[in-house]
């Protein structure tokens, strides 16, 4: 019978430790359940920021020449590879030559033929000259003998020019690249006529080294840059004195800047911009005749601006937000006005202000007014003066 109780006893006090057990589990997972997730955040700091003046432009090759052929026959030779840079003097196109060597040497024996006869003519007023003052020929025989010889003269004259030609259509046979640039694609293939009636065009070579880039600035803009110059007369050279930098189409910068070298004397009156042109480095070829970009003039650097990871962004029905934190810890979104971006950082023109703390994590679990506990990230991010 004791050994009953002592049995029941142990049984009962098992399972009112069991029970204690599950009760401090379940009341430690309710607690961490309760508790606000981690999630990293930065106070946001005042820096320098530039203040850029921004435009579409697009890339053309100056100079850029149309290779044509400028005798007629047929062409023989293709000697270059399409898309690649060609030198100045490098042969690209031959015709056949064999017409046009026949016409140089025509031309050579005329040319010998009508000096043979020219030299005939000196020789012959050379003659009849000092019969003249005998009289023992007529004042006719001798301005006749005067008139030959200048005929003479003149047809050695024409023929000295057909062989000039001759000559010149026969280099025409062959066509090199008047600059260094990249040639396109071949548009006529060998063994087909060429320059029957027409100048045939071959192909387009365009120089890459350096490059252009062809923009338009709006009126308000290019008077903001007067205004500025009017400010700082340290700048003598105008336009010329701002650095052009290029974002390219895939939003990364170009790494050789570059400077205006010409601007429109009007103000377009239909559009409102002024037509302006950079010239800048190019030296791997990177930009293409064509390539469109974004055009960024650095004006001034600005105080007091505001730059943030574009991590911490995210859009939402085509409107940017960022996630702000509150004294309390909660999260709350808000629309921000973003200016340009400059690597992994964008520039902030509004929403956000020095001293204000954004999420820079965790948007997916975001919901409006929840609590977070933040993990303070320091704010180091700058933007260089120039990119």
């Amino acid at each position: 019978m004791n050994h009953i109780f002592k049995k029941t006893n142990f049984l009962a006090f098992a399972v009112l430790f069991s029970t204690g057990f599950l009760l401090t589990a379940c009341k430690s997972k309710k607690e961490e359940e309760k508790a606000p997730p981690p999630f990293k955040v930065m106070e946001i700091r005042a820096t320098k920021v530039p203040v850029f003046i921004q435009t579409v432009g697009q890339a053309i090759g100056i100079p850029t020449v149309e290779i044509r052929a400028r005798v007629a026959g047929y062409l023989r030779t293709w000697d270059f590879q399409e898309g690649t840079i060609v030198k100045k003097g490098q042969t690209l196109f031959t015709i056949e030559p064999d017409e046009y060597i026949n016409n140089v040497a025509s031309a050579k024996a005329d040319l010998e033929n009508k000096t043979a006869a020219w030299e005939k003519a000196k020789l012959d007023v050379a003659r009849l000259k000092p019969l003249l003052s005998t009289n023992a020929i007529s004042q006719n025989d001798f301005d006749k003998a005067v008139t030959t010889e200048q005929q003479d003269r003149a047809a050695v004259a024409n023929a000295k020019a057909n062989l000039d030609q001759s000559n010149l259509n026969l280099s025409y046979t062959t066509m090199p690249s008047p600059i260094t640039g990249a040639v396109g694609a071949c548009n006529v293939n060998p063994g087909n006529l060429v320059g029957k009636g027409e100048s045939t065009l071959l192909t387009t070579v365009s120089a890459v080294d350096p490059m252009y880039v062809n923009f338009q600035m709006n009126e308000t803009d290019y008077l903001k840059i007067m205004r500025y110059l009017e400010l700082h007369p340290e700048f003598k050279s105008k336009m010329e004195s701002f650095t052009v930098y290029l974002t390219l189409a895939d939003r990364q910068d170009y790494d050789h800047p570059g400077k205006i070298d010409f601007i429109d004397r009007q103000i377009n009156t239909t559009t409102g911009t002024i037509a302006m042109r950079a010239v800048l480095p190019n030296p791997q070829g990177l930009i293409k005749p064509g390539n469109f970009s974004t055009v960024n003039i650095i004006l001034m650097e600005q105080e007091n601006g505001i730059v943030i990871p574009q991590s911490a962004t995210t859009q939402i029905q085509g409107k940017t937000f960022a996630f702000l934190v509150d004294k309390d810890n909660k999260v709350n979104r808000i629309p921000v006005v973003l200016g340009r971006s400059i690597g992994q950082n964008f520039i902030v023109y509004n929403g956000v202000k020095p001293g204000d703390r954004i999420m820079l994590e965790g948007f997916q679990k975001f919901k409006e007014g929840m609590q977070i506990n933040p993990v303070m990230v320091q704010d180091t991010l700058t933007v260089p003066a120039r990119p």
